[in-house]
């Protein structure tokens, strides 16, 4: 057998070892893992810069809860009522127009600090496209009856179902309409009494942060979302 003829039988023999040995160790190139990072990094930033917008948005929904509990909890023991002819059999319950003014104009200070060194984020309010809703309900429960059922829900100012901050058009509906109240009021099975109840809601258009063109679609000043937070609180002032 000849020399070159031993060698290229060495050769066949040990090719499945040769191969064995360097599977999986293919030595990568530059252009090849330049090639991984081009496709990877666009997917990463979407997702990364996704993340932090979604953060944003709720950052501001809570920062939206937290004002109109803050304004119900202030608001809560005031008195947003006047008698008239007091003690005389003609007396005349007079609602303060201002009082829902003042309990949206405080949701909007909270939202909008202007003390020096707030360390809270600005939520700007759009008049022209966000509103604030203010209901004041006195709901009057027939305890006698076997249940007790809701005789009447009495809203303030008379004939006004809610008052809204801002006269835009369309303005916003209630979440909390008389059936919703019945719910509210009967939730879990628990029995109605007599109460009266402050009810703040928001709707803030959110126009985004970031402002990246992949979020475009979803936030924009053309295109806001929609956020709604609202907070229910007794007011005893207004209990029948």
């Amino acid at each position: 057998m000849s020399v070159m003829l031993k060698k290229k039988t060495f050769f066949l023999k040990n090719l499945g070892s040769i191969l064995k040995i360097h599977k999986g160790r293919l030595p990568k190139t530059k252009a090849q893992s330049l090639a991984e990072v081009a496709i990877s990094l666009p997917l990463l930033l979407f997702v990364f810069s996704s993340m932090i917008e979604f953060g944003f948005l709720i950052n501001t929904y809570l920062s939206l809860q937290d004002a109109t509990r803050a304004a119900a909890r202030y608001y809560a023991n005031s008195v947003p009522f006047e008698i008239e002819n007091e003690g005389l059999p003609t007396q005349k319950i007079i609602f303060e127009n201002q009082f829902p003014i003042d309990v949206a104009n405080f949701v909007i200070e909270v939202l909008e600090p202007e003390a020096e060194g707030y360390a809270v984020r600005r939520i700007e309010v759009d008049g022209t496209r966000d509103n604030i809703l203010v209901s004041v309900v006195s709901v009057d429960v027939d305890e006698e009856a076997t249940p007790p059922t809701i005789k009447t829900i009495t809203r303030y100012p008379v004939g006004s179902e809610y008052y809204y901050r801002f006269n835009n058009p369309p303005i916003p509906p209630s979440a909390y309409n008389d059936d919703n109240i019945i719910k509210y009021m009967t939730a879990n099975d628990s029995t109605p009494v007599d109460a009266g109840l402050l009810i703040i809601e928001i709707y803030y258009g959110y126009e985004g942060t970031i402002g990246l063109p992949w979020t475009q679609p979803f936030f924009s000043p053309d295109n806001p979302a929609m956020l709604y937070a609202s907070t229910i609180m007794p007011l005893v002032s207004a209990k029948p």
